[in-house]
């Protein structure tokens, strides 16, 4: 199994697209970076409290859309290059081939996922940390974007700053299964990554300007908001039941973690049907 992970590793390094997904991504992340930094003037203007404040939203400002692009561009092809190389034939050759192949894609989506999480969340605590010293990263975290103040139990700053990329990692889960559903029915990388990419853009757009749509197109928009994984991947799922309270998190956690495992069996399905048309 080991190896067959390996295999589609090595798949996923010889895409192009990949190599200029790294790059742009790169750019964006430094920019993200640097725009936090020079803006907010962290060693001057705010106490440890706001400026820990400023880094748990960095996930809604830059984190969750640059993971939502590399995984946009780095999966499609996954999925399409058997199809697309004219190799698919051969998956089934074995008696468990298509199993073993579906595994391994599998496999290789949640590593993926966790590594472009784990890199981000990195580069973000390092960095804008940094900039300020870390002052009060093991201080009790006295407010954050998503839930209400007095609902938070007792955390460090630097503790819930992981958690909410937990948080995003989950959502990363979650748009991942929708791309390899998207891949594997059109078997085309660029009419995937176009759909993919497109649905995220549509949730990042609801996410602005959702408030000002009549109450007729809100309703039923924010509930597939709310419910999908742009919700997920921009935090604000997690705290869609009012008040807002911490102790009410883990039922969103609980949905995106039955919708995830949901996904991926429908991928399985559907990889397994497309491989023997």
């Amino acid at each position: 199994m080991t190896w067959l992970i390996s295999d589609e590793a090595r798949k996923h390094r010889a895409f192009r697209e990949v190599w200029v997904a790294y790059l742009l991504g790169g750019l964006y992340l430094l920019l993200g970076l640097y725009t936090e930094i020079s803006e907010q003037n962290y060693s001057v203007l705010y106490d440890a409290r706001q400026k820990w404040n400023f880094v748990q939203q960095n996930i809604y400002s830059y984190g969750a859309t640059l993971t939502a692009f590399l995984l946009a561009v780095g999966l499609p092809r996954l999925v399409c290059c058997e199809k697309e190389y004219r190799t698919d034939d051969l998956v089934g050759t074995a008696a468990l081939g298509r199993r073993y192949t579906w595994r391994a894609k599998t496999a290789f989506t949640v590593l993926y996922c966790a590594v472009v999480v784990f890199i981000i969340g990195a580069a973000s605590l390092l960095v804008n940390g940094g900039a300020f010293g870390f002052e009060g990263a093991l201080s009790s975290v006295a407010g954050c974007v998503y839930f209400a103040d007095t609902a938070l139990p007792p955390m460090s700053n630097l503790a819930y700053c992981a958690i909410q990329y937990g948080f995003l990692f989950l959502g990363a889960l979650y748009f991942a299964g929708f791309i390899l559903i998207v891949a594997a029915l059109t078997r085309r990388t660029a009419l995937s990554l176009f759909l993919c990419g497109g649905s995220y853009l549509l949730f990042f757009a609801y996410s602005a300007v959702g408030p000002q749509l009549p109450e007729l197109l809100r309703v039923p928009i924010d509930t597939l908001y709310r419910f999908g994984f742009g919700g997920y991947l921009l935090q604000e799922s997690y705290s869609w039941v009012f008040p807002y309270l911490w102790s009410d998190v883990w039922k969103p956690v609980l949905l995106g973690i039955g919708m995830i495992l949901l996904e991926f069996f429908l991928f399985w399905r559907i990889w397994r049907r497309k491989a023997k048309a």
